[in-house]
């Protein structure tokens, strides 16, 4: 069976400034401050400070914060997505997979760890804090960038729970999806009042049983309702 891949850091981890240009020092900074702060916590005073670079460096690249954060987004997205894809690839041309086969695809290169460096941070966390992230305007950017791996999703779970009306349909992505993104957006939280260690936990093998227990949830209740 195929194991699904973790992901490989776009850039984010520290790196000699001098080797990097302003654009490229302005999206990491972006990145980290976003993390830190959220959307509209952001400020592009901030993130020019953090990058050791200028704020006219901004209107030479984009025209404001949102058209900004279509970059960040996009490029660790991207990575997220590519990686979701070629897991599902994967398992599709090896068979017909199980629910947890295709859901352990799908949660593995977000909880799967990062090797990060210095004041590096993670596509993953990019990417679950950008989901979760209240400010509309993070939403309008976030939207169409899950929009094909969430209908490929979707489409999975037609096909394994085929009667289930379509409020159960979406009650059954809500778990799929707040599965994944919840451990990264509010599980330090969680594992300080469980008084567990989160560096400890073995997110390859956390990524592997969440699978197991989302699929055998739904299909469970999928035959209840039969």
């Amino acid at each position: 069976m195929h194991a699904p891949e973790t992901l490989t850091d776009p850039g984010l981890p520290h790196r000699d400034t001098r080797s990097r240009s302003s654009k490229d020092r302005f999206i990491e900074a972006a990145a980290l401050e976003f993390i830190e702060k959220g959307y509209e916590g952001c400020t592009i005073r901030a993130i020019a400070g953090r990058a050791g670079t200028s704020i006219a460096s901004l209107s030479r690249n984009w025209s404001g914060k949102q058209h900004l954060f279509e970059d960040v987004f996009a490029l660790h997205f991207g990575v997220i997505n590519a990686a979701q894809n070629r897991n599902l690839d994967l398992l599709e041309q090896a068979g017909t997979p199980a629910l947890d086969e295709l859901l352990h695809a799908f949660f593995r290169p977000v909880l799967a760890p990062l090797a990060q460096g210095g004041a590096g941070a993670a596509s993953h966390q990019v990417y679950c804090k950008a989901l979760a992230d209240p400010s509309d305007e993070a939403k309008a950017i976030a939207r169409p960038l899950v929009r094909h791996v969430r209908a490929r999703m979707i489409g999975y779970a037609r096909q394994f729970l085929p009667q289930l009306s379509e409020q159960e349909l979406f009650l059954a992505m809500t778990v799929i999806n707040g599965t994944y993104t919840y451990p990264q957006v509010h599980g330090a939280r969680l594992a300080t009042v469980m008084g567990i260690a989160e560096a400890d936990i073995d997110w390859d093998k956390a990524a592997r049983g969440l699978a197991m227990m989302v699929a055998t949830g739904l299909l469970a209740f999928h035959a209840q309702g039969n």
